[in-house]
């Protein structure tokens, strides 16, 4: 009956939008949607109008700088490896004090051969583009991903393993796209490199994949893309999952492939706009964090982008059904209606303003994932208010964006909202090519800690994001207390010009010191048809006691009696007050443990599989 009447109020609430047509101030901007990708040949340079122009930075001597440490790794023939989404670029393994960058190569040999860059030392010294794909093998390769496979128990990188993942310009789907490159490489590099290439076959359609992860428990790999008929220009309503398992005896994963039916409404979203898989500690639970629109909110649906999410708890096998995280409208986050000012609020519209519950919000068009100790999902993003004229837009830029973190403390049933911070800038154009805010979500590889970086600019002149810095935040799980928010290249070589910047899914921890692998990469002369350098910064780092924001005491998720322990008793006291016989050292907070604000039977069921050593 509730979810019936929130419907239906949603329903009308859109209505009552639709009716009232509330305005847009006129010098507001809106975003629409980037290009999903970009065939290289069919740019056009027309010099100087495809380069970017900044104002000069000033000068800071390196006796000046401050913060990080940047060094240079590898190099690309051009910035479009990068392009179009904070990817699995680099990844950071804590058991090995290992990590990789994956990226495209020089030329020569050409950009669409592949290469990856290696640290064994926690990233202070790297052995640099060692090539791992021919592009005469398959055809030219495009926006490489990568991981390292460490198999279980070891704790030498000279017996772990390279793999990644590209989608390839082959021709089997439309005149371009349609193959996936997959291959293997020894770290020690006592073994050429193990590659195999697979194409389009209907149903199961290859483009440009924007999610790959790798299993922590079993080092199974993962690669997801939306299954888009190219030739046809339609999303055939399947999500096409590539499943690789280690084989040891060939030192290589075998891989099959299969669909996840996801299908889009008439008139809403045409195709995923982004989507991004992670795995809990145990291997077991796992996520899929999309951006869409499938009218799954009734009060965003045919305007409005929001974030959805399919579940897993046999490590990737089979996927539960899709459930959208509700942003706006009644039954929406007060985070999100009231994270813009009073001013800003005003600024924004023709008056009158209208009221913050009638106005919709959606994300910005990637978000990131990760997955913490407890199987809970982690969702990084940027959120605006939504365009009144153009759907599936939006109000971002000048200071109106921000990011946010969603997050669950019940593995999925209910959301939470995190403001995170105001961004002064939101989208950025590079010659022919534009990136907005990158937000990404990194985790410790225990699911304790969880961080967030995305690229903002704050420079005075300028309102775009063309020439930005890496910020960073971070999340304790266990008690709900975050940092500050860091720029993380202020005054180092990166400052004002981390482009493309990309974190790792897992950070460092050594004690009670967390150290997050980021990476970036130049643009000489404005131009990315230009080679670029790929940059990395070693040494930004959070400590335990940078966690002090936040709530006091967020308590001990079942202990309802307040006494330090789960036990019988916390059952007891629960059920008591369900009763209605509210019992004096009641703690709430801690006896609702599904987070949904309410105390019922289900939190007395969460208790009890808590003291059996369940979540």
């Amino acid at each position: 009956m509730k979810r019936t009447l929130l419907f239906a109020v949603s329903v009308f609430a859109v209505m009552a939008l639709s009716a009232q047509r509330y305005q847009i101030s006129n010098h507001i901007q809106h975003d629409v949607q980037p290009e999903r990708y970009v065939v290289e040949p069919q740019i056009t340079q027309t010099a100087p109008a495809a380069n970017f122009i900044t104002p000069p930075k000033p000068v800071v001597t390196a006796g000046d700088r401050d913060i990080v440490t940047v060094i240079t790794i590898g190099a690309a023939g051009n910035a479009y490896g990068m392009f179009g989404n904070g990817r699995t670029y680099l990844w950071a393994d804590n058991n090995l004090n290992s990590v990789v960058f994956t990226h495209r190569m020089t030329v020569p040999p050409g950009s669409g051969f592949l290469a990856y860059d290696l640290s064994t030392d926690g990233g202070m010294t790297w052995n640099n583009n060692i090539q791992v794909y021919d592009a005469t093998l398959c055809g030219n390769a495009r926006y490489p991903q990568g991981g390292i496979y460490n198999p279980a128990g070891n704790t030498d990188p000279n017996n772990a393993f390279y793999t990644f993942a590209a989608p390839l310009l082959s021709g089997s789907n439309g005149p371009d796209w349609g193959g996936l490159a997959r291959g293997t490489h020894k770290l020690d590099q006592s073994t050429a490199p193990n590659v195999n290439c697979i194409e389009t076959a209907p149903p199961y359609y290859h483009l440009i994949p924007n999610a790959m992860t790798i299993n922590p428990a079993n080092g199974d790999v993962f690669v997801v893309e939306d299954a888009y008929d190219l030739a046809a220009s339609q999303y055939t309503d399947n999500l096409v999952v590539v499943h690789g398992v280690f084989n040891p005896e060939t030192s290589h994963y075998d891989y099959n492939r299969y669909l996840i039916p996801f299908p889009a409404v008439p008139g809403a979203q045409a195709w995923p706009v982004d989507y991004k898989i992670a795995f809990a500690p145990d291997g077991m639970i796992g996520y899929i964090a999309i951006i869409f629109d499938n009218h799954m909110d009734p009060f965003a649906a045919g305007y409005g982008l929001y974030p959805i999410v399919m579940k897993t708890t046999d490590g990737g096998l089979t996927w539960g059904d899709p459930t959208a995280i509700i942003m706006s409208g009644p039954d929406g986050f007060d985070e999100v209606k009231y994270y813009l000012t009073d001013e800003q609020w005003e600024e924004l519209w023709v008056p009158p303003a209208p009221h913050r519950d009638s106005v919709l919000y959606q994300t910005a068009f990637e978000l990131d994932l990760a997955v913490d100790m407890n199987g809970n999902p982690y969702i990084g993003t940027t959120i605006g208010v939504a365009s009144v004229t153009t759907p599936y837009s939006i109000i971002a830029q000048g200071g109106f964006g921000a990011t946010f973190m969603f997050y669950s403390t019940n593995q999925g049933d209910t959301w939470k909202a995190q403001y995170v911070t105001h961004n002064k800038t939101f989208r950025g154009t590079f010659g022919e090519i534009s990136e907005d805010s990158r937000t990404q979500v990194i985790v410790t590889q225990d699911g304790s800690k969880v961080f967030l970086s995305w690229l903002d600019t704050d420079f005075e002149g300028v309102d775009d994001n063309i020439m930005p810095d890496i910020h960073a935040w971070g999340f304790d799980v266990m008690t709900r207390k975050y940092t500050e928010v860091y720029n993380v290249t202020y005054l180092s070589e990166g400052w004002l010009e981390s482009y493309m910047g990309s974190a790792s899914h897992y950070a460092f921890t050594n004690g009670d010191t967390y150290t997050i692998p980021l990476v970036y990469q130049t643009i000489p002369g404005g131009d990315p048809l230009n080679p670029v350098d790929f940059k990395y910064i070693v040494d930004f780092t959070i400590n335990d006691e940078d966690f002090i924001y936040g709530p006091d005491d967020p308590g001990t998720p079942g202990d309802a009696n307040g006494d330090g322990t789960v036990n019988v008793s916390d059952v007891v006291i629960t059920i008591s007050y369900i009763l209605g016989n509210n019992p004096p050292n009641f703690v709430f907070e801690n006896g609702d443990v599904n987070g949904d604000g309410v105390i019922n039977v289900s939190d007395v069921v969460g208790i009890v599989n808590i003291i059996l050593g369940g979540k």
